[in-house]
Formats: structure tokens, C-alpha cells, sequence
């Protein structure tokens, strides 16, 4: 996928309008080799979100299971390493009659993986990404 859908939806009129865009801010585009763009590779990656928010506010971590950039077993990784409460084990979830991923539910935190997503989980597989992101937001367990 070049993305080429997202660009023209996200640059629409009635969606910049709809997402409170002024008319005078510049049109929106996938991150690439532009040279403003510089990424800086943080070995604590997620995890200093997460320590600070920590009972302030509920969060949800998800990820895709074929992502290259954010390995999911790496995040699983940090995760662990915070010793947090697991409130409910790693199971599957499902979303039209098959599994959409794994999900484990700890204290504040919710991880979540989406099969067969990469690292744009909403591009890659966008019915079980509202799925997730919408139920979660609900409080309903998935």
C-alpha cells in the first residue's frame, strides 16, 4: 500500500474541517525522507509513557504482529519487565468469526496485538482496529 488513499481522505475539505484543521495549515502526508523528518531511536521506547501516566489515566497499547519497526514481542518484552499486575492472561480476541489478535489486560494498561497488521495498524486492518480501539474506549472486554 502507498498510503496514497489516506493522503487524499485525510486532505479532503469537509474531513480537515470535520478534524478542526485551519485552512492556512499545510496538507497532510506520510512521514518519509523529508529532511525536517529526523527519528531518533530511543532504547526506552513506550515505556516512559507509561511509567508516568501510571494511575492517572487508563491506556491502551496495541500493536501488530507483523510489524518490523515496533517488534509486538518487544513491547510485550518492556512490559513485563515493569512486574505490573496482570488482571486478565494473554488471550485471543476475535472479530468476524477469527482471531484479530491477543490482548492482556494488567492494571491501567491494556495490550493488545492485531494479527496480520504491520506497524499502521489502521491502514493495515482498519475494521479490527475500530474494533479494538472502539471497544476498549467503551470498556467492554474484548
Amino acid at each position: 500500500m502507498n498510503g496514497q488513499y489516506i493522503i487524499e481522505y485525510l486532505n479532503r475539505a469537509d474531513v480537515r474541517a470535520a478534524l478542526y484543521i485551519p485552512d492556512d495549515y499545510p496538507g497532510w502526508d506520510m512521514c518519509n525522507d523529508k529532511e525536517w523528518f529526523q527519528y531518533e531511536i530511543l532504547q526506552i521506547g513506550s515505556q516512559w509513557i507509561y511509567e508516568s501516566l501510571r494511575g492517572k489515566v487508563r491506556m491502551l497499547h496495541f500493536t501488530g504482529d507483523i510489524d518490523g519497526a515496533v517488534p509486538a514481542d518487544g513491547t510485550y518484552d518492556w512490559i513485563q519487565t515493569m512486574n505490573v499486575k496482570v488482571k486478565e492472561e494473554y488471550r485471543p480476541y476475535f472479530f468476524g468469526g477469527h482471531v484479530a489478535g491477543y490482548v492482556e489486560e494488567y492494571e491501567g494498561l491494556t495490550y493488545a496485538t492485531v494479527h496480520g497488521a504491520g506497524h499502521m495498524v489502521p491502514e493495515d486492518k482498519p475494521p479490527e482496529a475500530y474494533y479494538l480501539i472502539t471497544n476498549w474506549i467503551k470498556g467492554n472486554r474484548l
